[in-house]
C-alpha cells in the first residue's frame, strides 16, 4: 500500500514526519528515510514530484499486514484528502480564473502567515510544468496570480522572462492577442526596459499588424532612441504600410547621428529598392559594404549582395545581377532564392542552357521538395529535348504545387510537342 502526501514546503513535511513517526533528524540515504523501527511501514521516501506534480512529497510504503493497514487508515483519517495522491489540485483542463485562484491559494497557503518563499517557488515550478505540457492558458492564469499577489517574485532573478517564453508559445498556436497581452504584462514588470516593446513590435510585424508595430516602436524609441533593433522594426513597419517618405525622412535623421552604421545604410537601400529607385539603393548597399569591411556576420553580407543583385536584375543588367548573386552564394551555397534566380536568368534572359541547368540542378539536389526548382528543371529538360526527364520533373513539381497554373501549361505544351514528334 502506498500513500503520497503533498506539502507546500519542507518545514510542514518535517513536522508531519516528527508528529506521526517521531523522527526528528531524518537520516536520508538515497532519498529514503531509514524506517526499519517504524511498525507497519516498509519505507518512507522524500519525493519532489508525484505523477509530474511538483511538491514536497512524502511517499509512505505500508506493510500489507494488520499493523500496516491500521497505520494507513489512521493517517488517511488525519490527512486532508486534498493533500493525497491525485486529489492534489493540479489542473489539466482550463478552468475559470476565480476557481483556479481559490484552489491554488489554498493548495500553497499563499496568503497565510506561514506562507514562505518556498511555496511561491513551488507554484512557479508548477507553472513551468504546465508550459512544458502545452497547458499555456493554465500557465497564463497562474502568472496572473503572481502579478496580483507577488510581482516582486517575478522581478527577482529576472523570472519575468517566463512571460516572453509564454508569449512565443501563444504565437506558435496562432493566438497573437494573448502573446501581446503576455508581453504587456512583462513590460509592467520591466518599466525601464525596451525588450518587451521590441518583442511586441516583432510580433506585430510577423502577423501583418504594422500600424500597431509602428506605434509600439515610436513609444519605445522615446526610452531608447538609439536602439538599432527598434529602429529596424520602425523602418520595416513603415515600409510594409507604404509610408516610404516617412521612412526615408526618419532614417536620414538616424544616419545623421550614425553615419558609419552599415546596418542603417542597408535599411535605406531596402527602402529605395521598394520604391524602385535602384541606383540609390545600390549606392546605399555599396556604402554599407564599404563601411562594414571589418568582420560582420555572413547573413548581413549575404543580404546586401542579394539586394544589389536584385537591383541590377530590375535594371535588366543581368550579368551584374549574376555577379552579385554569386558573391552572395559564397555565404550560403545552398540558398534556394539565389540558385533559382541565377538559373532563371541563364534560362530566360541569357539563353545559356548549360549554366541554367547547373544552378537549377544544384537547387533541386539540395532541396528536392522545392516545386519551383522542379518546374524550372522540367522546362530546361523540355528545351533540350529530354522529354522523359522533363515529364518526370514537371509532374513532380505539380505534386508539390498542384495549384500553380504555369506547371499545368508546361505539361500541356510538352504533351502537344511530344505528339507532334511521334507523328513524324
Amino acid at each position: 500500500m502506498l500513500l503520497n502526501i503533498f506539502f507546500p514546503n519542507k518545514n510542514e513535511r518535517i513536522q508531519f514526519v516528527y508528529k506521526h513517526f517521531q523522527i526528528d533528524d531524518m537520516p536520508i540515504e538515497k532519498n529514503t528515510v531509514i524506517s526499519s523501527d517504524i511498525i507497519g511501514v516498509k519505507s518512507i521516501k522524500l519525493r519532489s514530484r508525484y505523477r509530474n506534480i511538483p511538491g514536497f512529497w512524502l511517499e509512505i510504503h505500508f506493510n500489507k499486514d494488520v499493523k500496516g493497514k491500521k497505520l494507513y487508515s489512521e493517517l488517511m483519517a488525519t490527512v486532508d484528502l486534498k493533500q493525497i495522491n491525485s486529489h492534489v489540485f493540479y489542473p489539466k483542463e482550463n478552468l475559470p480564473l476565480k476557481e483556479m485562484e481559490t484552489k491554488w491559494l489554498n493548495k500553497y497557503n499563499l496568503l497565510g502567515k506561514e506562507s514562505d518563499d518556498e511555496a511561491w517557488k513551488l507554484f512557479f515550478q508548477e507553472i513551468k510544468s504546465h508550459m512544458r505540457y502545452d497547458r499555456i492558458d493554465i500557465a497564463y492564469k497562474g502568472l496572473i496570480l503572481f502579478l496580483k499577489y507577488n510581482p516582486f517574485f517575478l522581478k527577482k532573478y529576472k523570472r519575468y522572462y517566463i512571460l516572453e517564453e509564454l508569449a512565443y508559445l501563444y504565437e506558435n498556436v496562432g493566438n497573437v492577442g494573448k502573446a501581446i497581452k503576455t508581453l504587456k504584462i512583462q513590460a509592467t514588470l520591466q518599466p525601464n526596459s525596451i525588450e518587451p516593446y521590441l518583442n511586441m513590435s516583432s510580433f506585430y510585424i510577423i502577423n501583418n499588424m504594422e500600424e500597431e508595430a509602428f506605434h509600439i516602436c515610436k513609444e519605445a524609441l522615446k526610452k531608447s532612441p538609439e536602439n538599432q533593433y527598434l529602429i529596424s522594426n520602425m523602418v520595416i513597419s513603415l515600409i510594409n504600410i507604404g509610408s516610404y517618405e516617412y521612412a526615408i525622412d526618419f532614417l536620414r535623421k538616424v544616419l545623421d547621428r550614425h553615419p558609419n552604421n552599415p546596418y542603417f545604410w542597408k535599411l535605406m537601400g531596402d527602402i529605395f529598392y521598394e520604391i524602385e529607385n535602384n541606383k540609390s539603393a545600390i549606392d546605399c548597399y555599396q556604402r554599407a559594404l564599404k563601411i562594414g569591411k571589418t568582420p560582420t556576420i555572413d547573413d548581413f553580407k549575404l543580404d546586401i549582395h542579394t539586394g544589389i543583385g536584385d537591383c541590377y536584375y530590375e535594371e535588366e543588367n543581368y550579368k551584374e545581377a549574376i555577379h552579385y548573386y554569386r558573391k552572395a552564394l559564397t555565404y550560403n551555397p545552398k540558398d534556394a532564392y539565389l540558385l533559382l534566380s541565377i538559373g532563371q536568368i541563364y534560362f530566360f534572359k541569357l539563353k545559356d542552357m548549360k549554366l541554367a541547368f547547373k544552378y537549377t540542378k544544384l537547387l533541386v539536389d539540395s532541396m528536392p521538395e522545392n516545386g519551383y526548382g522542379q518546374y524550372q528543371l522540367g522546362l530546361i529538360y523540355s528545351k533540350t529535348d529530354h522529354i522523359e526527364k522533363a515529364t518526370w520533373h514537371l509532374y513532380k513539381a505539380r505534386s508539390i504545387m498542384p495549384y500553380y497554373k504555369p506547371i499545368h501549361d508546361a505539361i500541356k505544351m510538352l504533351k502537344k510537342s511530344n505528339k507532334k514528334s511521334q507523328a513524324y
